[in-house]
């Protein structure tokens, strides 16, 4: 099975990400399904550390390999599920 253009690098963002929040004694706080590699699961990931302060935005836009106008538009729409559902930090 080949991977589609960018998936290699997604998954070393991936591991990238998942490093910096246990770097952070965090990694427990995570739901262990979301510790397999998928695109969502990378998102996950990076709102969970963004929001938790361990990333800023510039770090969200390379790990998700986001534009400029992408990552606003990310942003704004994981503040208002944020607003909606909380977080794993809350």
């Amino acid at each position: 099975m080949s991977e589609h253009p960018g998936e290699a690098q997604l998954r070393a963002n991936f591991a990238r990400v998942k490093e910096i929040i246990s770097d952070q004694e965090m990694l427990e706080r995570v739901p262990l399904e979301v510790l397999e590699f998928s695109p969502a699961h990378l998102e996950d990931l990076v709102k969970f550390a963004y929001f938790g302060g361990f990333i800023d935005m510039g770090d969200v836009r390379r790990l998700l390999l986001l534009e400029r106008r992408q990552l606003q538009q990310r942003l704004m729409a994981w503040y208002e599920e944020v607003r909606e559902k909380g977080c794993w930090l809350c």
